[in-house]
């Protein structure tokens, strides 16, 4: 699988403008989508880097079908007026091309859109992190020893940028809680990671009303 994440920098940044955001997606951008086999598995809004910083990834099965997709909505008047309308709407926007970083497998993501639609989560977690030069198969390696006990449903590396970053993909509100002393738990996990991924910042995800993660 190949996810295309998206980030559109609504413009100007008012809840009246997502509003106009949300209604050219349902109008235009989806419909045009199943169309033309582009599948949207998750769409946020975040405040971290600009307020209501909208942030779409969509699945394809891969880099061809990404290429095809792209072809076609070129031609296709649905899917052209839905770009159009979200550029006008979000005039500077960003494209980055990931792909699944084992042992989290694409299953996971899939599993957890089925069982949102009945029991919503509304708030996520990107976990971005920077893995040092020569450690990602050990960053895998303690990435599968943990995943049972994390609630990461996705973990995504660059295709192409930076060959070091990783984004984990967390269900709920992770990492928002108060300062207190740190204990045995949280230096067990955070000293091993730390010596493979110095460095991470997180961003909270809220889902917009479309999102099939819910």
């Amino acid at each position: 699988m190949i996810y295309l994440k998206q980030s559109y920098d609504i413009h100007p940044a008012t809840p009246a403008t997502r509003d106009r955001f949300v209604s050219a997606v349902n109008d235009l951008v989806l419909p045009s989508n199943e169309r033309l086999g582009a599948r949207l598995v998750g769409a946020f809004f975040a405040h971290e880097e600009w307020f209501s910083q909208i942030i779409h990834v969509t699945e394809f099965d891969d880099l061809a079908a990404l290429g095809r997709y792209r072809e076609s909505a070129s031609g296709d008047g649905e899917a052209s007026e839905g770009i159009a309308q979200l550029e006008n709407l979000a005039p500077v926007q960003r494209n980055e091309i990931l792909e699944p970083l084992g042992p989290i497998a694409t299953t996971k993501l899939h599993d957890s859109i089925a069982t949102s639609s009945k029991d919503a989560v509304s708030t996520y977690t990107f976990a971005i992190l920077e893995v040092e030069g020569g450690k990602m198969d050990q960053f895998a390696a303690m990435l599968g020893g943990a995943q049972d006990t994390l609630p990461i449903i996705a973990c995504w590396r660059d295709v192409s940028g930076n060959p070091n970053r990783i984004i984990d993909l967390w269900k709920g509100d992770t990492g928002r809680g108060g300062y207190r002393p740190t204990d045995d738990g949280q230096n067990a996990f955070f000293e091993p990671l730390r010596q493979i991924a110095p460095r991470e910042r997180m961003m909270r995800l809220h889902v917009m009303p479309y999102s099939p993660l819910k």
